[in-house]
Protein backbone atom coordinates (compact mmCIF):
# COMPACT_ATOMS: atom_id res chain seq x y z
CA UNK A 1 0.00 0.00 0.00
CA UNK A 2 1.55 3.50 -1.33
CA UNK A 3 1.49 5.96 2.24
CA UNK A 4 0.89 9.74 1.08
CA UNK A 5 0.90 11.15 4.09
CA UNK A 6 3.49 11.83 6.94
CA UNK A 7 1.58 12.21 10.50
CA UNK A 8 3.86 14.79 12.42
CA UNK A 9 3.61 17.11 15.22
CA UNK A 10 0.59 19.55 13.67
CA UNK A 11 -1.07 16.46 11.95
CA UNK A 12 -1.19 14.51 8.40
CA UNK A 13 0.53 16.27 5.75
CA UNK A 14 0.29 15.39 2.67
CA UNK A 15 3.79 14.66 1.35
CA UNK A 16 3.56 15.29 -2.31
CA UNK A 17 2.75 19.10 -0.72
CA UNK A 18 5.78 18.95 1.04
CA UNK A 19 9.09 20.77 -0.05
CA UNK A 20 12.48 18.53 -0.87
CA UNK A 21 14.04 19.73 2.45
CA UNK A 22 11.30 19.25 5.13
CA UNK A 23 10.74 15.75 3.45
CA UNK A 24 14.38 14.90 4.14
CA UNK A 25 14.32 16.07 7.37
CA UNK A 26 11.25 14.22 8.49
CA UNK A 27 12.33 10.92 7.05
CA UNK A 28 15.53 11.41 9.06
CA UNK A 29 13.65 12.20 12.20
CA UNK A 30 11.08 9.05 11.39
CA UNK A 31 14.65 6.90 11.34
CA UNK A 32 15.63 8.05 15.08
CA UNK A 33 12.54 8.04 16.58
CA UNK A 34 10.06 5.63 14.81
CA UNK A 35 12.21 3.20 12.59
CA UNK A 36 9.00 1.34 12.06
CA UNK A 37 7.12 3.51 10.14
CA UNK A 38 8.90 2.56 6.83
CA UNK A 39 6.13 3.49 4.42
CA UNK A 40 6.42 7.33 5.65
CA UNK A 41 10.24 6.61 5.75
CA UNK A 42 10.40 5.35 2.01
CA UNK A 43 7.85 8.28 0.82
CA UNK A 44 9.60 10.85 2.43
CA UNK A 45 12.94 10.17 0.85
CA UNK A 46 11.62 9.21 -2.60
CA UNK A 47 9.87 12.50 -2.52
CA UNK A 48 12.64 14.61 -1.30
CA UNK A 49 15.13 12.67 -4.24
CA UNK A 50 12.60 13.98 -6.68
CA UNK A 51 12.35 17.07 -5.56
CA UNK A 52 16.26 17.46 -5.12
CA UNK A 53 16.77 16.27 -8.57
CA UNK A 54 13.74 18.69 -10.19
CA UNK A 55 15.41 21.80 -8.03
CA UNK A 56 19.38 21.54 -7.45
CA UNK A 57 22.05 18.66 -6.46
CA UNK A 58 21.64 17.45 -3.47
CA UNK A 59 24.80 17.40 -0.41
CA UNK A 60 26.72 14.22 1.08
CA UNK A 61 23.81 14.05 3.56
CA UNK A 62 20.22 13.93 3.00
CA UNK A 63 19.45 17.51 3.85
CA UNK A 64 18.70 19.42 0.73
CA UNK A 65 19.68 23.14 -0.01
CA UNK A 66 18.16 26.24 0.87
CA UNK A 67 15.38 26.45 -1.53
CA UNK A 68 13.39 24.19 -1.06
CA UNK A 69 10.40 26.31 -1.03
CA UNK A 70 10.64 27.60 -4.34
CA UNK A 71 13.05 30.65 -3.46
CA UNK A 72 16.12 30.47 -6.06
CA UNK A 73 17.55 26.87 -6.31
CA UNK A 74 20.96 28.40 -4.80
CA UNK A 75 21.01 31.01 -1.83
CA UNK A 76 24.10 33.35 -2.24
CA UNK A 77 25.30 36.08 0.46
CA UNK A 78 22.68 38.50 0.49
CA UNK A 79 22.99 42.25 -1.17
CA UNK A 80 21.13 45.28 -0.99
CA UNK A 81 20.29 44.97 -4.73
CA UNK A 82 18.68 41.75 -3.85
CA UNK A 83 16.52 43.10 -0.93
CA UNK A 84 15.81 46.41 -2.30
CA UNK A 85 13.18 45.54 -3.94
CA UNK A 86 10.67 43.98 -1.73
CA UNK A 87 8.46 46.80 -0.23
CA UNK A 88 5.03 47.29 0.88
CA UNK A 89 3.52 44.86 4.51
CA UNK A 90 2.11 42.12 1.77
CA UNK A 91 5.47 41.42 0.05
CA UNK A 92 7.61 41.45 3.25
CA UNK A 93 5.33 39.19 4.85
CA UNK A 94 5.78 36.73 1.81
CA UNK A 95 9.51 37.04 1.95
CA UNK A 96 9.78 36.77 5.83
CA UNK A 97 6.95 33.94 5.82
CA UNK A 98 9.45 31.78 3.24
CA UNK A 99 12.06 32.48 5.49
CA UNK A 100 10.76 31.73 8.68
CA UNK A 101 9.75 28.16 6.93
CA UNK A 102 13.10 27.72 5.81
CA UNK A 103 14.54 28.42 9.57
CA UNK A 104 11.75 25.69 10.78
CA UNK A 105 13.06 23.29 8.35
CA UNK A 106 16.59 23.55 9.51
CA UNK A 107 16.08 23.73 13.46
CA UNK A 108 14.49 20.42 13.98
CA UNK A 109 16.46 19.13 16.51
CA UNK A 110 18.92 17.91 14.12
CA UNK A 111 22.80 19.04 14.39
CA UNK A 112 24.38 20.18 10.93
CA UNK A 113 26.20 17.77 9.51
CA UNK A 114 28.37 19.60 7.17
CA UNK A 115 30.46 22.76 6.38
CA UNK A 116 28.35 23.26 3.36
CA UNK A 117 25.08 23.17 5.64
CA UNK A 118 26.83 25.34 7.81
CA UNK A 119 27.49 27.79 5.16
CA UNK A 120 23.50 27.92 4.17
CA UNK A 121 22.44 28.55 7.92
CA UNK A 122 24.95 31.72 7.86
CA UNK A 123 23.29 32.83 4.73
CA UNK A 124 20.00 32.26 6.52
CA UNK A 125 20.78 34.15 9.39
CA UNK A 126 21.65 36.87 7.09
CA UNK A 127 18.74 36.99 5.18
CA UNK A 128 16.94 37.17 8.54
CA UNK A 129 18.32 39.73 9.58
CA UNK A 130 18.17 41.66 6.35
CA UNK A 131 14.27 40.56 7.03
CA UNK A 132 14.08 42.06 10.18
CA UNK A 133 15.43 46.25 9.04
CA UNK A 134 12.85 45.40 5.95
CA UNK A 135 10.35 45.04 8.64
CA UNK A 136 11.39 47.49 10.56
CA UNK A 137 11.70 50.17 7.49
CA UNK A 138 7.89 49.27 6.52
CA UNK A 139 7.26 49.97 9.71
CA UNK A 140 8.30 53.42 9.64
CA UNK A 141 7.37 54.42 6.27
CA UNK A 142 3.54 53.13 7.50
CA UNK A 143 4.01 55.32 10.42
CA UNK A 144 5.24 58.45 8.87
CA UNK A 145 1.90 59.62 7.78
CA UNK A 146 0.50 59.27 11.32
CA UNK A 147 4.08 61.10 12.99
CA UNK A 148 3.40 63.87 10.05
CA UNK A 149 -0.22 64.11 11.50
CA UNK A 150 0.20 63.70 15.18
CA UNK A 151 3.19 66.45 14.81
CA UNK A 152 0.29 68.74 13.06
CA UNK A 153 -2.08 68.50 15.73
CA UNK A 154 0.45 69.18 18.26
CA UNK A 155 1.70 72.31 16.34
CA UNK A 156 -2.17 73.37 15.97
CA UNK A 157 -2.94 72.42 19.92
CA UNK A 158 0.29 74.30 21.18
CA UNK A 159 -0.89 77.21 19.22
CA UNK A 160 -3.55 77.59 21.57
CA UNK A 161 -2.76 76.10 24.96
CA UNK A 162 1.55 75.90 25.11
CA UNK A 163 2.14 76.70 28.62
CA UNK A 164 5.99 77.41 29.66
CA UNK A 165 7.62 75.08 27.13
CA UNK A 166 11.02 75.17 25.95
CA UNK A 167 11.29 76.32 22.48
CA UNK A 168 7.81 76.98 22.20
CA UNK A 169 5.74 80.42 22.78
CA UNK A 170 2.86 80.06 25.09
CA UNK A 171 -0.19 79.65 23.03
CA UNK A 172 -3.22 82.00 22.33
CA UNK A 173 -5.47 80.66 24.92
CA UNK A 174 -2.81 80.64 27.66
CA UNK A 175 -2.01 84.28 26.56
CA UNK A 176 -5.30 85.65 26.79
CA UNK A 177 -6.13 83.67 30.29
CA UNK A 178 -2.77 84.94 31.79
CA UNK A 179 -4.06 88.69 30.19
CA UNK A 180 -7.55 88.38 31.44
CA UNK A 181 -6.66 86.55 35.23
CA UNK A 182 -4.51 89.99 35.56
CA UNK A 183 -7.82 91.91 34.83
CA UNK A 184 -9.79 90.21 37.18
CA UNK A 185 -7.13 90.34 40.05
CA UNK A 186 -6.78 93.51 39.81
CA UNK A 187 -10.51 93.67 40.45
CA UNK A 188 -11.02 91.01 43.35
CA UNK A 189 -7.68 93.02 44.59
CA UNK A 190 -9.96 95.99 44.90
CA UNK A 191 -12.59 94.19 46.04
CA UNK A 192 -10.91 92.67 48.95
CA UNK A 193 -9.26 96.30 50.20
CA UNK A 194 -12.59 97.99 50.21
CA UNK A 195 -13.39 94.28 52.25
CA UNK A 196 -10.87 95.35 54.61
CA UNK A 197 -11.31 98.63 55.11
CA UNK A 198 -15.16 97.92 55.97
CA UNK A 199 -13.96 95.10 58.40
CA UNK A 200 -11.30 97.79 59.93
CA UNK A 201 -14.41 100.50 60.29
CA UNK A 202 -16.53 97.37 61.65
CA UNK A 203 -14.35 96.61 64.24
CA UNK A 204 -13.53 100.17 65.26
CA UNK A 205 -17.35 100.21 65.70
CA UNK A 206 -17.86 97.11 67.25
CA UNK A 207 -14.82 98.03 69.99
CA UNK A 208 -15.92 101.26 70.22
CA UNK A 209 -19.95 100.18 71.57
CA UNK A 210 -17.85 97.03 73.49
CA UNK A 211 -16.47 99.59 75.67
CA UNK A 212 -19.56 101.72 76.03
CA UNK A 213 -21.41 98.40 76.85
CA UNK A 214 -18.52 97.54 79.78
CA UNK A 215 -19.03 100.80 81.03
CA UNK A 216 -22.62 100.89 81.31
CA UNK A 217 -22.49 97.39 83.17
CA UNK A 218 -20.24 98.56 85.74
CA UNK A 219 -22.67 101.66 86.27
CA UNK A 220 -25.55 98.76 86.37
CA UNK A 221 -23.96 96.94 89.07
CA UNK A 222 -23.95 99.72 91.68
CA UNK A 223 -27.52 101.59 90.43
CA UNK A 224 -30.67 101.43 91.84
CA UNK A 225 -32.27 103.06 88.83
CA UNK A 226 -33.93 99.84 86.32
CA UNK A 227 -33.30 102.44 83.29
CA UNK A 228 -29.91 102.48 83.95
CA UNK A 229 -30.02 98.86 83.91
CA UNK A 230 -31.70 97.65 80.66
CA UNK A 231 -29.92 100.60 78.68
CA UNK A 232 -26.49 98.63 79.73
CA UNK A 233 -28.13 95.31 78.24
CA UNK A 234 -29.32 97.08 75.54
CA UNK A 235 -25.55 98.19 74.50
CA UNK A 236 -24.48 94.92 75.45
CA UNK A 237 -26.51 93.57 72.93
CA UNK A 238 -25.55 96.29 70.25
CA UNK A 239 -21.84 95.44 71.00
CA UNK A 240 -22.24 91.95 70.20
CA UNK A 241 -24.26 92.63 66.84
CA UNK A 242 -21.33 95.00 65.54
CA UNK A 243 -18.67 92.02 66.70
CA UNK A 244 -20.43 89.86 64.56
CA UNK A 245 -21.14 92.04 61.60
CA UNK A 246 -17.22 92.92 61.61
CA UNK A 247 -16.69 89.46 62.00
CA UNK A 248 -18.84 88.39 59.00
CA UNK A 249 -16.89 90.92 57.12
CA UNK A 250 -13.64 89.33 57.99
CA UNK A 251 -14.58 85.89 56.75
CA UNK A 252 -16.17 87.55 53.84
CA UNK A 253 -14.73 86.34 50.08
CA UNK A 254 -14.91 88.94 47.34
CA UNK A 255 -15.34 86.82 44.14
CA UNK A 256 -16.55 87.67 40.59
CA UNK A 257 -18.61 85.94 38.04
CA UNK A 258 -20.47 82.71 38.67
CA UNK A 259 -23.60 81.76 37.52
CA UNK A 260 -24.53 80.07 34.24
CA UNK A 261 -23.41 76.92 35.87
CA UNK A 262 -19.58 78.35 35.92
CA UNK A 263 -17.93 78.50 38.98
CA UNK A 264 -17.16 81.99 40.34
CA UNK A 265 -13.59 83.28 40.32
CA UNK A 266 -12.01 83.97 43.79
CA UNK A 267 -8.55 85.42 45.19
CA UNK A 268 -6.37 82.60 45.66
CA UNK A 269 -3.12 82.58 47.66
CA UNK A 270 0.05 81.57 45.27
CA UNK A 271 2.93 80.71 47.76
CA UNK A 272 6.78 80.41 46.48
CA UNK A 273 10.11 79.73 48.30
CA UNK A 274 12.32 83.66 47.52
CA UNK A 275 16.31 82.88 48.15
CA UNK A 276 17.63 84.99 50.71
CA UNK A 277 21.24 86.72 50.60
CA UNK A 278 22.27 84.16 53.29
CA UNK A 279 21.38 81.55 51.02
CA UNK A 280 23.33 82.82 48.56
CA UNK A 281 26.65 83.21 50.80
CA UNK A 282 25.98 80.09 51.61
CA UNK A 283 26.00 78.51 48.68
CA UNK A 284 28.93 80.32 47.49
CA UNK A 285 30.77 79.33 49.87
CA UNK A 286 29.74 75.61 49.19
CA UNK A 287 31.07 76.40 45.85
CA UNK A 288 34.29 77.26 47.29
CA UNK A 289 34.76 73.84 49.25
CA UNK A 290 33.94 71.68 46.86
CA UNK A 291 35.74 72.94 44.27
CA UNK A 292 32.50 71.86 41.50
CA UNK A 293 30.36 74.42 40.20
CA UNK A 294 28.21 71.96 38.64
CA UNK A 295 27.94 69.80 41.51
CA UNK A 296 27.15 72.84 44.29
CA UNK A 297 24.71 74.08 41.24
CA UNK A 298 22.78 70.62 41.08
CA UNK A 299 22.47 70.89 45.22
CA UNK A 300 21.24 74.50 44.95
CA UNK A 301 18.62 73.10 42.88
CA UNK A 302 17.32 70.02 44.85
CA UNK A 303 17.66 72.95 47.78
CA UNK A 304 15.27 74.69 45.87
CA UNK A 305 12.98 71.86 44.84
CA UNK A 306 12.17 71.05 48.32
CA UNK A 307 12.11 74.58 49.79
CA UNK A 308 8.96 74.64 47.20
CA UNK A 309 7.47 71.39 48.06
CA UNK A 310 7.68 72.71 52.17
CA UNK A 311 5.77 76.11 50.92
CA UNK A 312 2.63 74.66 49.19
CA UNK A 313 1.51 73.13 52.72
CA UNK A 314 0.32 75.45 56.13
CA UNK A 315 2.74 73.36 57.97
CA UNK A 316 5.38 73.49 55.68
CA UNK A 317 4.86 77.38 55.95
CA UNK A 318 5.10 77.21 59.52
CA UNK A 319 8.51 77.23 60.16
CA UNK A 320 11.00 78.89 58.65
CA UNK A 321 13.73 77.37 56.71
CA UNK A 322 17.03 79.01 56.74
CA UNK A 323 18.21 80.78 53.46
CA UNK A 324 14.32 81.30 52.03
CA UNK A 325 11.44 83.34 52.78
CA UNK A 326 8.00 82.93 52.01
CA UNK A 327 6.20 85.09 49.24
CA UNK A 328 2.25 85.04 49.06
CA UNK A 329 0.99 86.22 45.75
CA UNK A 330 -2.93 86.43 45.62
CA UNK A 331 -4.32 85.92 41.88
CA UNK A 332 -8.11 85.19 41.03
CA UNK A 333 -8.46 81.48 39.97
Amino acid sequence: MTVTHYNGSKGATEIATMNGKHAAMAAAKLRREAPDRTGEIEALEAHAARMAAEHAPVDENTRAVIGGNMPPEEIEQPTQAEVAPITGREAVEIHVSDLLTEAGNWADGVPLASQSQADQVAKLVRLLQQAGKQVDATATEEKRPHNEAIAEIGTWQNGYTAEKLKKTPDGKITIALATLGRLSTGWLVKLDNERKAKEAEAAKAAAEAAAAALAAKQEAETTTDIAVVEDAQDKMAEAMSLIKQAQGIGKAKVRTGGGDGFRAQTLRSYWSAVPTGEKTAWMDALKALLGDEAFAADLRDLIQRYANLRVQTEAGRAKALPGFHWHEEKRAA
